[in-house]
């Protein structure tokens, strides 16, 4: 199947779920990082790649956010997915989408359905319509592809 769309089955799993109280950022993939209370799209992405897969993003490598069980900070994950060849030109199913929403450092990330036209389906964590990265749920979203900054592949 492949650890992606492992990652991918696992996230879909949670759709739904939400940070409890609401605008607190308390989450069980907070609770299994044991850093809860933070902005957790990056942890679970890692959750789900743990989880799912049995990978554990960005293992080995030293920066910001770097635990035991994954990354909590998008750029960390980022600069590992380009550092260690993981770029992707055409996403996949499966594969890790970092999001830039103002052209500085990557602010999101989600995990891609599919790819169709100008744009992917994702799951991802921490996010809300009207909130693109702080929005408190695991959902379903459509995005613009002028807005991912690269999509990584974890094999």
């Amino acid at each position: 199947m492949g650890a992606g769309r492992e990652a991918l089955a696992e996230a879909l799993r949670h759709v739904g779920v939400r940070e409890s109280p609401p605008g607190s950022n308390r989450t069980m993939f907070g609770r299994w990082y044991g850093t809860d209370g933070v902005p957790w799209c990056a942890i679970f992405v890692s959750y789900c790649f743990d989880v799912g897969a049995g990978v554990v993003l960005c293992r080995g490598w030293h920066g910001a956010g770097v635990g035991r069980r994954g990354v909590s900070y998008v750029p960390t994950l980022s600069a590992w997915l380009k550092a260690t060849g993981r770029v992707a030109d055409e996403p996949k199913s499966g594969d890790i989408a970092i999001f830039d929403w103002d052209g500085g450092v990557p602010d999101h990330v989600g995990i891609v359905i599919r790819a169709h036209g100008s744009g992917v389906d994702t799951v991802e964590g921490n996010t809300a319509v009207g909130n693109d990265s702080d929005g408190g749920e695991v959902m379903r979203r459509f995005r613009s592809r002028r807005h991912v900054a690269l999509y990584g592949r974890v094999t």
